[in-house]
């Protein structure tokens, strides 16, 4: 009788380790480039400050959409300049502005550090020019655009504070709150800085030539290949942008983040146009991605960026996501007669609403918001079906 061990055994013995070893090599890997890729992080912890600052600028840019990595936020900077070399220049100048403002201020070094402030500006000189009539490299609009930026990051400030209290984050309110103010005071006539006339029309001529079409209850075609192009383009919606290539790039900068958050973006993308379409929507504003951004942002923040990912808080993002459009087309409804824009305050509200859902199931997780990452962390850290004692020190916020 063999009392030794063959040598197939002890290879069977040794795959397990090998696979392991190969995971988490894999995993290491990934870390320089998924996530808020955190050898980078240790990498600046004691560099000069100028370093940290053009780091803190490139995670601006992601943080309107949950994405505090500054490969993703270069590639949506490329994105921005695809779509107008002028609006991207306007962004930029609203980020530099909020993240001067916020280091002026003295706000919190996590907050600056990661764009958490900066990407308000961002996201003010951007939609500014997006909803003015004003030419393009028309100088007069910088002035509008440094005041709300500084006003955006103030505005951060005070409303973290604020709504901290109930354990809320400020979302992109500060921003929306500058914009929007801006707007209603140019008013309509105002010869300078007026309202942009709504979406552009489709030709007649361009939507016959099109296959596959059904007629709404307006009796106008609908184009379901321009439906498709609207998923992404509701993505790029998120920064006030309508261009396809820019919509894709912003897309491909969420899945190299968080492959989670893309998932929930592009359903949230969706499940907009979708609800734009049952409740008879403008076409032309459904092609153009104007009922999909509130639902993108609401689901890929309520699908495993406040919450943590599980079927539970999968289903209630989906769920968040049809709620923010039917919000958006009330709020349409009210102010378009006004000639004023929205924004994203449909997502600010319905995001809040949720986020304040208590529940006695363990199964529908808060992440605490002194520990947000990513939704791959979240994963990793706290346990998806609510099982007690994750790790000490990072206790789960059930709602």
């Amino acid at each position: 009788m063999e009392t030794g061990m063959t040598d197939r055994d002890a290879e069977n013995q040794s795959n397990p380790v090998r696979e392991k070893t190969l995971l988490t090599r894999l995993c290491s890997l990934a870390d320089y480039f998924t996530g808020t890729i955190k050898p980078l992080e240790r990498w600046l912890a004691r560099k000069p400050y100028p370093l940290c600052f053009v780091n803190a600028c490139c995670r601006a840019f992601g943080q309107p959409i949950f994405l505090n990595n500054p490969i993703s936020g270069l590639i949506i900077m490329v994105g921005l300049f695809v779509q107008s070399p002028w609006q991207a220049c306007c962004g930029i100048l609203g980020l530099f502005v909020a993240q001067l403002t916020a280091v002026a201020m003295r706000q919190p070094k996590g907050a600056v550090d990661s764009g958490g402030v900066a990407f308000q500006g961002l996201l003010t000189g951007l939609v500014i020019p997006a909803l003015t009539r004003v030419t393009e490299w028309h100088g007069l609009l910088l002035l509008p655009i440094i005041f709300s930026s500084i006003f955006s990051a103030i505005l951060a400030s005070a409303l973290g504070n604020l709504l901290g209290k109930w354990g809320l984050p400020a979302f992109n309110l500060p921003f929306n709150m500058a914009t929007f103010i801006f707007v209603a005071a140019s008013g309509p006539e105002n010869p300078y800085f007026g309202p942009a006339p709504s979406a552009t029309d489709l030709k007649a001529a361009d939507v016959a030539r099109l296959d596959q079409t059904t007629a709404n209850d307006t009796g106008e075609p609908i184009s379901w290949v321009l439906i498709l192009q609207a998923i992404p383009v509701g993505i790029g919606q998120c920064y006030g942008c309508d261009n396809l290539i820019t919509g894709c790039l912003m897309a491909l900068a969420m899945l190299i983040c968080s492959p989670i958050i893309f998932l929930h973006g592009v359903i949230g993308s969706i499940l907009g146009a979708l609800t734009g379409l049952a409740m008879a929507a403008p076409l032309s504003d459904i092609y153009a991605g104007l009922w999909g951004y509130n639902s993108v942002l609401t689901c890929a923040s309520v699908g495993g960026f406040f919450f943590v990912l599980n079927w539970p808080s999968h289903l209630t993002a989906l769920f968040s996501a049809i709620f923010a459009a039917a919000v958006k087309g009330a709020m349409s409804a009210v102010l378009m007669p006004a000639g004023l824009p929205e924004i994203a305050f449909p997502f600010c509200i319905t995001a809040g609403l949720f986020l304040l859902v208590t529940s006695e199931s363990k199964l529908l997780m808060r992440v605490p918001m002194d520990k947000i990452t990513w939704p791959e962390d979240h994963r990793r850290r706290y346990n998806p079906r609510g099982v007690a004692n994750a790790q000490e020190g990072e206790a789960l916020e059930v709602t």
